[in-house]
């Protein structure tokens, strides 16, 4: 079955960049190597149904990157030997071929997330200055207050740490009820310092009011002030589109 979901989508609708070739019209175990950032030796392991052990965050990368139902993906975990995860309440279906194919049409860091900030899809531009973001599970959120986020989003306890925080605590408001997100928020407060500032952090500014900075080594040698942007289909909630682009429009992402 999986090999017949792999063959049946199309390399155009994936959530993130592969070396496409020719014109095919089906994926190929190299393509969701890539994709998953295993071996192709491990992902034809899984395709051939080999007894060994899957890791859950690996065989969710699949289910994300084959776009599977509820079905297909509780078959693909217990043919793995694994317990598949409930559905979040208030998770949303991935994005649709339009908007994924003008995602990959943009030449600045882009990414699509939902309303719990999981990532869904990313462009050839993110992967190459964001790689974070073509992780399995990767969250927008529980990475921007990590420790390794710091050394990226450059001044970050005065730039983006409140900033950060009034969405994710604007989120959390308007959508209580969504599982996946109430998770992302305890991940988050958990992280070291986090906590103090959740408890006395007030700034709702706008991520888009300025320009901040951010550290790209294959741009700059030092960091670039970036409009972070958001876009979306009207009255579509469920997904959001994030932009990245340079203040300086002479500087671009190669």
């Amino acid at each position: 079955m999986l090999r017949a979901w792999r063959m049946a989508r199309d390399p155009r609708d994936l959530p993130g960049p592969v070396p496409f070739r020719g014109h095919r019209s089906y994926v190929t175990q190299l393509d969701m190597a890539l994709l998953l950032g295993v071996s192709e030796r491990w992902y034809r392991a899984l395709e051939r149904g080999e007894d060994r052990a899957h890791a859950p965050e690996l065989i969710a990368g699949v289910v994300r990157v084959l776009a599977l139902g509820p079905a297909e993906a509780d078959a693909l975990y217990r043919g793995a030997g694994l317990r598949s995860p409930a559905r979040p309440a208030g998770s949303a279906p991935p994005p649709d071929a339009a908007m994924l194919d003008l995602l990959h049409q943009q030449r600045r860091v882009s990414w699509i997330c939902d309303q719990a900030w999981d990532v869904v899809a990313a462009n050839t531009v993110a992967a190459r200055h964001c790689p974070w973001l073509m992780h399995p599970g990767a969250n927008v959120m529980t990475w921007a207050f990590s420790p390794e986020a710091r050394y990226q989003l450059r001044q970050w306890e005065t730039r983006w740490a409140g900033p950060l925080l009034g969405l994710l605590r604007l989120a959390w408001q308007r959508w209580p009820e969504n599982e996946r997100l109430t998770e992302v928020v305890a991940a988050v407060r958990a992280e070291p310092g986090v906590a103090a500032l959740w408890d006395t952090a007030t700034d709702l500014t706008p991520l888009e009011a300025e320009p901040r900075p951010m550290y790209f080594p294959l741009v700059a040698p030092d960091p670039v002030d970036v409009h972070v942007m958001a876009y979306g289909r009207f009255d579509d909630t469920a997904h959001r589109w994030l932009v990245l682009s340079p203040a300086d429009p002479a500087v671009t992402f190669p």
